[in-house]
């Protein structure tokens, strides 16, 4: 549940800086994607980044964390007895 609710939070946070500082953000995120030009993935007519989008990516990196925090305390027990 942890690692859930980090996910979320720092999610939160690069939805918010996205939002802010749409331009600097993509930049980082392409310098951590080995220079590939993320601005090319958006549709052409797209209405930009919504509150559904953040939702569904929200809703989606919280489960992937928490099934990931479970898995890694799973093997993390098995290991330690």
């Amino acid at each position: 549940m942890t690692t859930a609710v980090t996910f979320a939070i720092v999610y939160s946070i690069c939805t918010l800086a996205f939002v802010l500082f749409p331009e600097p953000t993509l930049e980082l995120f392409n310098a951590w994607f080995h220079g590939l030009d993320l601005g090319m993935l958006k549709p052409a007519g797209s209405p930009g980044f919504t509150i559904g989008d953040y939702a569904y990516g929200l809703i989606g990196v919280s489960v992937t964390a928490f099934v990931t925090g479970t898995l890694f305390a799973g093997i993390n027990n098995f290991w330690k007895n």
